[in-house]
């Protein structure tokens, strides 16, 4: 109990001759002043301003000008003064610090500053008989679309040319950098969806960065998940089943239909599978001849396609044997389809489109394609795709790029 009192009767020591604060009269202070002093805690956050204090009044005094200041730490030693935007509870203890609400402007030390109404983004100062409100940094979020409202209520008050680092939503950029202008308002700026892998780019953190991540595309209205490679512009999409795509190396006889192994093979034979297939995201279709993510046997075999050869020794044009090549297209898991309207045309010589099923969700299509004379088969037109509206992966499965200042 005796040492809490010579603590107290310390801080008042320092309270009293370091005030530093030029008062109007006798400085005179309600015992209420004091009510709102807590010795020897610490509020914990983010303080809005540093001040180099003369003393405990004039810690004071500071957080009285501005309207945003609501608290402030005071280092009795040091002299520091923080001041604090919010009624803070969090404390931890420190012996040199006292903690004080500011709840009203006393006259005596804000002379016409006294209840003042400044705005949040500026600090009254003191002007003879009246007051200005000086702008000194911008206060709260703009009013943006998809703005990250979390970076900007990180600082209560952030002063000229400082930039918020994640000005925008996940999955968004900035245009521009948010920084705030000398005119307290923040520069003006749009918060843009990420709609391919390169504009990773623009930001500090992602530009790198490989593996699955939600790109929006604007003409589906939606996101979509797409394989980002690493420091390049090319996309992918991961296939969970099955894309098998067939020329076989067995030459048919048109007559008996019988199957025959053919050596060396033919330039068209060949089987491929893929792992992932190659978008192009502003036509948002499959681009047929990439095979990053695919392994083949002998020729590999576009995306889509499939055909087979006949023996040219005979020549039957009106041969009734099935078509051997065979294709698969599975987008199952991946929130995409290909559209009902894409049709395949005919490749090669004697090239025939024969059966193409699609199952009743879109998500599987089966065709076997050939020919009748030579090598030939069938090939999409365009492999044109869309969003599955019965299916969309989890949110989780893939990354919203967030975007750093630049």
């Amino acid at each position: 109990m005796g040492s809490n009192r010579e603590d107290i009767f310390r801080l008042m020591f320092w309270i009293l001759v370091g005030s530093g604060v030029p008062a109007k009269g006798n400085m005179c202070l309600k015992p209420e002043f004091y009510q709102n002093m807590r010795i020897g805690e610490k509020l914990l956050g983010e303080p809005m301003v540093f001040h180099q204090a003369g003393g405990l009044l004039d810690c004071y005094r500071q957080c009285g000008l501005y309207s945003l200041c609501q608290s402030f730490n005071y280092d009795v030693e040091t002299h520091q003064c923080e001041l604090i935007a919010l009624n803070n509870t969090i404390t931890e203890p420190v012996v040199n610090n006292i903690i004080m609400d500011v709840p009203n402007r006393y006259g005596q030390l804000f002379g016409s500053c006294e209840n003042h109404v400044c705005p949040n983004n500026t600090v009254c100062r003191v002007e003879g008989p009246n007051h200005a409100c000086v702008i000194v940094g911008c206060h709260g979020n703009p009013d943006i679309q998809n703005v990250n409202i979390a970076s900007f209520e990180a600082k209560s008050l952030w002063f000229f040319n400082e930039t918020v680092m994640y000005a925008c939503k996940a999955g968004y950029y900035p245009s521009l950098n948010a920084t705030c202008s000398v005119a307290g308002t923040w520069s003006p700026f749009e918060c843009l969806p990420f709609n391919e892998c390169d504009k990773r780019r623009v930001c500090g953190g992602d530009a790198t960065a490989e593996g699955e991540f939600w790109v929006f595309i604007e003409t589906l209205g939606g996101w979509v998940k797409t394989y980002c490679r690493s420091g390049n512009n090319i996309e992918y999409v991961t296939l969970y089943d099955i894309n098998t795509f067939s020329t076989p190396i067995f030459v048919k006889d048109p007559v008996t239909c019988d199957q025959a192994p053919v050596t060396p093979k033919l330039p068209s034979m060949g089987h491929t599978n893929f792992q992932k297939a190659r978008v192009l995201l502003l036509q948002m279709k499959i681009k047929v001849d990439t095979f990053r993510y695919s392994n083949s046997n002998f020729t590999k075999q576009n995306f889509g396609s499939a055909g087979d050869c006949v023996d040219n020794d005979v020549n039957d044009t009106n041969s009734d044997c099935g078509l051997i090549g065979r294709f698969v297209i599975n987008t199952n898991g991946t929130g995409l389809r290909i559209k009902s309207s894409v049709t395949w045309e005919t490749w090669g010589v004697g090239g025939r489109v024969g059966n193409i099923t699609r199952s009743q969700d879109g998500r599987r299509i089966e065709g076997y394609c050939g020919s009748v004379v030579g090598c030939g088969g069938c090939q999409p037109t365009e492999l044109l795709l869309e969003l599955d509206p019965n299916y969309t992966p989890p949110l989780d499965s893939a990354t919203f790029f967030k975007c750093k200042a630049p």
